[in-house]
């Protein structure tokens, strides 16, 4: 006979959407046994070497994958194929919600619309109707392709992005300030060459 634990944890791996602790009970046959194995799954999933966590919400219980490795494995999803445009108004709407779609537009032009229909029909973005636009959040469906425990989390996630990117950055522009001075020098008088050859 298979674990009450195992057993949880199989119906989390299966399951689409979030389950709740009543049907996870009629899993396990027990509302007390799958209380206590949800919280052993926690356990075990927090350590470091694991590439999964679980998240409760008010929907239930759901397996993801931290946030960390996500963009590892991003590809193996059904949404590997977004295009830049796609990508372009999805950074918008999770750093900006909610935002109108005329601002979007104001950004990326009118093609903006077709790509908020594409990312509406994926289910990544909902539209609510806000005067004569329309104003767009994230969905769940999104925090679940980016690995986030909820869509409100998006903007964190992507200041951190941009964080990395900037310290990255920091890094280039220090080992560049240390290059030997004959080395920059050079550069220089190259590029002083070059300006004088137009």
């Amino acid at each position: 006979m298979p674990s009450k634990k195992a057993l949880i944890e199989s119906a989390l791996f299966m399951a689409n959407e979030p389950l709740s602790l009543k049907e996870l009970a009629q899993i396990a046959g027990d509302e007390k046994e799958a209380k206590a194995a949800i919280e052993e799954i926690k356990k075990e999933l927090a350590k470091e070497e694991r590439g999964l966590v679980l998240i409760e919400s008010r929907e239930g219980c759901q397996l993801r994958v931290k946030p960390e490795y996500a963009p590892q494995v991003r590809h193996l999803t059904p949404y590997h194929d977004l295009s830049r445009g796609l990508l372009r108004v999805l950074a918008l709407v999770a750093y900006k919600q909610p935002i109108t779609q005329s601002e979007i537009v104001k950004v990326i032009g009118n093609r903006a619309y077709d790509y908020v229909k594409n990312l509406e029909g994926r289910g990544l973005i909902r539209a609510v109707k806000q005067g004569r636009t329309k104003a767009l959040i994230a969905t769940k469906e999104f925090a679940s392709y980016f690995g986030l425990e909820k869509p409100e989390d998006a903007k964190k996630f992507f200041e951190k992005i941009n964080g990395d990117t900037s310290a990255k950055k920091g890094k280039a522009g220090s080992a560049e300030k240390s290059k030997p001075q004959d080395e920059m020098n050079s550069n220089e008088e190259e590029t002083g060459n070059e300006e004088e050859s137009y």
